[in-house]
């Protein structure tokens, strides 16, 4: 938060507050700060606000911009007290502590404030901005005239009984717990959740542990202590990802490029139509080609920058989809992520790398929303500040307007085909071979498995991995949104369920019906959990579904909750008896710092009550003394193991020793 104080020549004095770090000042609507004199440009200058220092840039004005008397022309830090001349106006500007800001802000609508941009991530560096250099200037100028969660237990079992956990149901948080953003702050990169350890005490006649709750302890693999090892895997910090100077180097040329091009021509068409005709195109590229030439000759294009690739990026941005373009196009980009215009993530094999180059201005980012919205064939609405829609390639955006957020603010996900196998997970160090096999026997003697996912297509892949065990030749429904999986041993029927109201829980109904031999469903949400566990319920087995949720305790919650939500009538006690009797297994993954995927936990459903759903683990996946990743059986023996092998499954016992 920052004020900007506004003297004009002659004129009385007035405060604007700002809670964004990047404002531009000029004379026409669509600045930040308008100034609406004839001695003022109409894009004059840039302000950035970073590190509680600022920085203005002059953007060609006509008549320039002065920082205390002498005249700029190249990116200068200023600071509190320093005095910014541009044509009759004479700016100050004060950080959010001080008093002007606070009168400022009391003028604000009131409302719950959200961790600011400046606290999550710095802005971009300037070009000089660099340890040993000074802000350039000019001299020999005078200025111009003047919710509850509940309890969860987990502990050792006795002898020959399993650790168990406890899942309540949780609850949705109110209102009041979700605060309208302010600002926009950086996508949460998930990383593994945190699996906490209580030690619970058994009631006499009862199998299902429950007590007091014990302080937390980390135990490894090894430990000695009785009962299974559990470890605490804590988060890992990762590290939030920043432009580079050349990076920023780059963004401030690309913007001076397209601020060139919109005093060259009327750039006024691209505010009223996203669709730009061919004759206005080329108008564009002629403007693009003949200013990006001038700044080459000028001498304005930093040093390192290649103009051509430069004048390619703007033409993209003016008239295209700017970065989003090339993104969309590289199969390997999973997700991407806009957090405001100089910050875009891409995310790849889970891991988040920034962007170059971003898109120079909120203008930018709101035309490409508006030429995705476009693309799909439904605009975009008068007033619609929650925009969600299926692009191309089977990729899907979901983006919220400034009504709403500091700025545009939105995701694209993208379609992906998933091949894995449980051997690939062994080799790659997500589980051990005991568990590969247990899970191998699970779906080749056709129990219900809930895989549970934390992280980018973490619940995907272990899904994918148990469709590839199923037996060759079987006929597999896969009912998928976002993800679908490659089967190459059986025929698959690809079935897109894109809605999870009441059509979603229509097409799980009427593929049950085709009697294929395995379901498999991508995502539970909605209808669509009502519908898979009411098909288990009417006779289906083998059955394989996903969820992504931070951890198996919330996404049993959800279940319960969905299910109950969708059933009219339905207790929610009776909803966790019902999920907890459908699926036989539940195996809960997620992807780590680095994105790699580790299953954290097996475990056995055992019913639920009006406490929950209980949970028996039988592996842990943990991090060891070392700091490695092990895996180890907690000792416990399946209630199930009997019945597979009536089925028909074989399945090594030693395989659930403990240790």
């Amino acid at each position: 938060m920052f004020t900007i104080i506004i003297h004009e020549k002659g004129g009385a004095e007035r405060r604007e507050a700002f809670d964004k770090n990047e404002v531009n000042v000029g004379r026409v609507q669509g600045n930040d700060l308008m100034l609406p004199k004839g001695n003022v440009s109409k894009h004059h200058a840039r302000l950035l606000y970073r590190d509680n220092r600022f920085i203005v840039t002059d953007l060609k004005s006509t008549n320039g911009t002065y920082v205390n008397g002498r005249k700029i022309s190249q990116a200068t830090i200023v600071r509190e007290g320093d005095k910014i001349y541009m044509g009759d106006f004479v700016l100050r500007l004060e950080t959010g502590g001080a008093a002007g800001a606070e009168e400022a802000r009391a003028r604000l609508p009131s409302r719950p404030r959200a961790p600011s941009r400046e606290a999550l991530s710095p802005m971009p560096t300037a070009p000089h901005d660099l340890p040993g250099q000074q802000p350039p200037v000019a001299s020999g100028h005078s200025p111009p005239g003047g919710v509850p969660l509940g309890q969860v237990t987990v502990g050792p079992a006795p002898s020959g009984a399993p650790s168990v956990s406890h899942f309540p149901l949780e609850r949705d948080p109110d209102s009041e717990s979700a605060p309208e953003m302010v600002g926009t702050p950086l996508p949460r990169v998930p990383g593994p959740p945190r699996l906490p350890r209580t030690e619970a005490r058994s009631r006499p006649g009862t199998g299902a542990l429950r007590g007091e709750r014990a302080a937390p302890q980390v135990r490894s693999a090894a430990s000695s202590s009785p009962g299974p090892a559990r470890s605490a895997i804590g988060r890992e910090a990762r590290p939030v990802p920043t432009q580079s100077p050349e990076q920023a180097a780059r963004r401030l040329a690309l913007i001076t490029l397209v601020d060139r091009v919109a005093d060259a021509i009327d750039l006024e068409p691209l505010k009223t139509s996203p669709i730009v005709d061919d004759g206005f195109s080329k108008k564009i590229d002629r403007a693009v080609r003949e200013q990006a030439k001038a700044m080459r000759e000028e001498g304005e294009s930093p040093q390192g920058v290649d103009v051509e690739l430069l004048a390619r990026d703007a033409l993209r941005e003016l008239i295209g989809l700017g970065p989003l373009g090339p993104l969309l196009e590289d199969e390997g980009i999973e997700e991407i992520h806009v957090a405001r215009p100089d910050h875009v993530l891409a995310l790849r094999k889970g891991v988040a790398t920034l962007v170059d180059p971003s898109f120079t201005s909120e203008e930018a980012v709101a035309r490409v929303v508006a030429r995705l919205a476009q693309q799909t064939g439904q605009a975009l609405g008068l007033g619609e500040v929650v925009v969600e829609r299926r692009v191309g390639r089977g990729a899907f955006v979901v983006a919220v307007a400034p009504a709403l957020a500091g700025g545009w603010v939105f995701t694209i996900r993208k379609r992906r085909l998933v091949e894995a196998s449980l051997e690939d997970l062994v080799r790659e160090g997500a589980m051990s071979r005991s568990m590969a096999s247990f899970l191998q026997t699970c779906v080749a003697a056709r129990a219900n498995i809930l895989a549970v996912g934390s992280g980018a297509g973490a619940a995907a892949s272990m899904l994918g991995a148990l469709a590839s065990a199923a037996p060759a030749g079987e006929r597999i429904a896969v009912l998928h949104g976002l993800e679908d999986i490659a089967v190459p041993q059986a025929q698959v029927v690809s079935v897109i369920v894109a809605d999870t109201g009441a059509r979603g829980e229509e097409v799980v109904r009427a593929v049950a019906r085709l009697g294929l031999d395995r379901l498999v469903v991508m995502s539970l949400a909605g209808g669509v959990a009502l519908a898979t566990v009411e098909a288990i319920g009417e006779g289906s087995d083998g059955v394989l579904a996903g969820l992504d949720a931070p951890s198996l305790r919330h996404a049993l919650a959800r279940l319960a909750a969905q299910v109950s939500l969708a059933r009219p009538g339905a207790s929610i006690e009776a909803s966790r008896e019902a999920v907890a009797e459908s699926f036989d297994i539940a195996v809960e993954v997620a992807r780590v710092a680095d994105g790699t995927l580790r299953v954290l936990r097996v475990a056995e459903l055992a019913g639920g009550d009006a406490k929950g759903i209980v949970a028996h683990d039988l592996f842990m996946g943990h991090v060891d003394q070392e700091g490695q990743w092990a895996f180890s059986a907690t000792g416990a023996t399946p209630r199930l193991a009997r019945e597979l092998a009536a089925r028909g499954g074989r399945l090594d016992m030693a395989i659930f020793k403990a240790g």
